[in-house]
């Protein structure tokens, strides 16, 4: 006995398949326009350009995947920025996981990079990283992503005056990590 299952052409009412076309269409667009931006807020997170470009692909793919269940499209960059910074949080954890089991095996070469922007990026992203995590993530989101205070307590699920605290706390640990006011 054979069964023969017969999907739908579209899920969608009336124009389905146009819509989604559409979506796909402003979803790559969005991709094009805010690759690098999300990258760089990943690679500030994770202090990984390897790890980072992977977290905003994963991001992309995942919001790509439900793009058919988004509400809003004009909210994809929203939900983008999201995916990363839960991305890099799970990322964050795993290291430590892994660094708590793992034996130290080598060690760090004490000679900085010797071109000028090099040794800046390198010191900031080493002070960054020695911020606690949820400091660090303000501070990346408030500062460097350029976002509101609002924009950045709903990324991170806490409240405006928590935000403030946390940039604040970070930006004085900055500026004694780096000898300099930040």
């Amino acid at each position: 006995m054979t069964v023969s299952i017969a999907l739908p052409v579209t899920a969608w009412p009336g124009d389905g398949l146009a819509a989604m076309d559409e979506l796909t269409s402003k979803l790559t667009d969005l991709y094009q326009e805010h690759y690098r931006q999300l990258l760089r807020i990943a690679i500030l997170l994770v202090d990984d350009r390897a790890s980072a470009e992977d977290i905003v692909q994963d991001a992309y793919v995942r919001v790509f995947d439900s793009r058919s269940r988004l509400r809003d499209p004009d909210k994809a960059l929203a939900f983008l920025r999201q995916a990363v910074l839960n991305r890099a949080r799970s990322m964050l954890r795993r290291r430590l996981i892994a660094k708590k089991y793992q034996p130290k095996l080598a060690i760090e070469d004490s000679q900085p990079d010797d071109t000028e922007r090099g040794v800046d990026r390198a010191v900031l992203a080493a002070a960054l990283a020695k911020l606690p995590r949820r400091q660090r993530e303000a501070v990346v989101l408030r500062y460097y992503a350029d976002l509101s205070e609002a924009r950045t307590a709903e990324i991170m699920g806490c409240s405006q005056g928590a935000v403030k605290s946390y940039c604040s706390r970070g930006v004085s640990r900055l500026s004694d990590l780096l000898g300099e006011r930040v």
